[in-house]
């Protein structure tokens, strides 16, 4: 069921860490709301009773209670009462709730989106390639795995079942609330001092029975009004969350939780070219939304019928329409050589016809001679022939196939789950998973820079700077604007011990040491965000030169560390760490 499947109640004992994270937490909001609609109709049912309680006096005891009619039990004339004096809110309104309470709870266990095994497979196939790359398992890098990898993740990629069952879902809570929402407020609005009755329920008795000789009251009517303007805003809470997940099942990048679609557009191979579609464009969103709403609604049907009809009817392909079909190129083949061979036959004809007139006409000289004056005739009509069986040629060369453009990508079900686990997972982490199943560098291709990175002589600091990872770091950078972004660190290992990095003013990401001349130092860094350690990056050994008076000379105070390193300690250490 729903409900389970959002609790996990695996997960919370430990047997089933990964589909913990499957609920945010709007969809724990959604179940909670529901479970406190269930709470206010029990409590309303417990405490009004199965039958609303009324209290029914003789009409002269309002006025003055010294009469001793006042005094009697008049509890029978009160049940006779009900049916005159209470409305349909005051005798139903508890039965109202509960009823609200199990359509909310049961639509948690209808298996659309929670519960289902179809959205709970997907995810389990996103979550053991994501165990397995974040953990850097030796299985990962077998080929055959990573292929089996891709296959899962073109399927994630294509797919568009979590998008459609979410929305489906959601969809149906969120009709549900506002039809619960309007129900339960004009219920309400008969418990007030308003006079409010759209809906004409209201008892035209005025609180009396029995040819006005009975005057009635409803203890409760005070706990409906409180209760019902409690679970009015219980219901107006739960629907704009059901519409907030509604509205991220519709895939708007950058809105509505969907921040990864915004990210994933931006990645781009090693070609420079885009590795998802992802229509940036809301109005076109939108547009593609309401038309694939339409088909379902209007066409889809009618398709499911005519596929019903055929199967039923046996109208399929069989074995044998399929064998008699050829391909579009064995035909062109075909009539190419049907039309070469008739054209062969035609001059074979046109020849033999020409000497059997000649033959018949007894006059072997003039054929002579006229086959002479004819040969350059014949040459002439060549020609032309060539030159339109050149142009038949040319008409005939085969077009290139046209591809079908490829389909946005902002309801695939890789999106769908990534956005889903940002609400429990950082979202670098999930930045850097997209450098081990793309072709997109990560961050541990950092390396020290030893253009850009210097030695300041006047004070010996030497600050080290980092070479640009690419469109990661970017997005990276992004993501972490409002903390400061990617930060750099590290410390040196010298003959002195452990030396510690300061900030420089200019960039946050370089790193100044104060050094000593003629000591060799190993440089250790990380590149951390929010706290937390991204990526390693290698290691860099150089060596401080023991005299810059010629680097001064040459370069200034900020001597570049390229002018001064040691090749023979570089192509040691650093070969694979250093940019020129």
């Amino acid at each position: 069921m729903a409900f389970l499947d959002i609790l996990n109640i695996p997960g919370l004992l430990g047997t089933d860490l990964h589909a913990f994270k499957r609920a945010n937490v709007y969809d724990k909001l959604d179940l909670g709301l529901a479970g406190v609609v269930a709470l206010i109709g029990v409590s309303v049912l417990i405490l009004n009773g199965f039958s609303s309680p009324l209290t029914c006096v003789p009409a002269g005891c309002s006025s003055s209670g010294t009469s001793t009619n006042c005094a009697l039990d008049w509890t029978y004339q009160s049940g006779l009462c009900k049916n005159e004096v209470l409305s349909l809110p005051d005798a139903n309104f508890h039965y109202l709730l509960v009823v609200l309470a199990l359509l909310l709870v049961g639509l948690l266990t209808v298996p659309i989106y929670w519960g289902s095994n179809a959205s709970k497979e997907l995810f389990d196939n996103f979550y053991y390639i994501w165990a397995k790359l974040k953990n850097g398992d030796e299985e990962c890098k077998d080929v055959e795995w990573k292929r089996r990898m891709h296959f899962v993740l073109d399927q994630l990629k294509s797919g568009k079942t979590l998008s459609t069952r979410y929305a489906i879902y959601h969809g149906l809570a969120l009709v549900l609330d506002l039809v619960a929402l309007v129900v339960v407020g004009l219920f309400t609005l008969n418990f007030t001092d308003l006079g409010l009755d759209p809906l004409g329920v209201a008892s035209t008795s005025g609180g009396k029975c029995a040819a006005d000789g009975f005057t009635c009251a409803i203890p409760n009517r005070d706990l409906f009004k409180w209760f019902g303007v409690l679970t009015c805003l219980v219901l107006l809470v739960k629907a704009v969350i059901n519409l907030k997940c509604l509205l991220f099942s519709l895939g708007l990048p950058g809105l509505f939780g969907r921040n990864f679609l915004i990210y994933a557009d931006n990645l781009k191979d090693n070609s420079d070219k885009s590795i998802y579609n992802i229509q940036t464009n809301p109005i076109m969103v939108l547009l593609h939304t309401l038309l694939v709403v339409l088909k379902l609604i209007f066409i889809a049907p009618i398709q499911w019928l005519l596929a019903f009809c055929r199967f039923y009817a046996r109208k399929h392909d069989s074995p044998k329409e399929i064998i008699k079909r050829l391909s579009a190129t064995n035909i062109r083949a075909e009539q190419k050589e049907t039309k070469k061979v008739e054209k062969e036959a035609k001059a074979l004809e046109t020849a033999v016809n020409g000497d059997d007139a000649a033959v018949k006409n007894g006059d072997a000289a003039a054929k002579n001679g006229d086959a002479k004056k004819e040969k350059p005739k014949e040459k002439e009509e060549k020609k032309p022939k060539e030159a339109e069986e050149k142009k038949e040629e040319k008409k005939e060369e085969p077009k290139s196939t046209p591809l079908v453009a490829r389909p946005a990508q902002n309801w695939s079900d890789l999106f769908f789950i990534i956005d889903i686990l940002s609400y429990n997972i950082d979202q670098c982490d999930l930045i850097l998973f997209m450098t081990k199943i793309n072709p997109v560098p990560g961050l541990e291709n950092k390396k020290v820079n030893v253009d850009i990175s210097y030695l300041d002589t006047s004070n010996n600091t030497m600050v080290v700077s980092h070479t640009d990872a690419g469109v990661i770091e970017s997005l990276l950078d992004t993501e972490l604007a409002t903390e400061g972004g990617l930060q750099i660190v590290g410390w040196l290992e010298g003959p002195t011990g452990i030396m510690w990095s300061q900030r420089t003013k200019d960039s946050p990401k370089n790193l100044a040491f104060a050094v000593s001349l003629g000591s060799t130092y190993e440089l250790v860094s990380a590149v951390y965000g929010r706290g937390r350690m991204l990526a390693r990056l290698q290691n860099f050994t150089f060596q401080c030169p023991q005299d810059t008076k010629k680097q001064i000379k040459k370069y200034g105070n900020n001597v570049p560390l390229s002018a001064f390193i040691s090749q023979s300690l570089f192509q040691k250490f650093s070969s694979e760490g250093v940019t020129a």
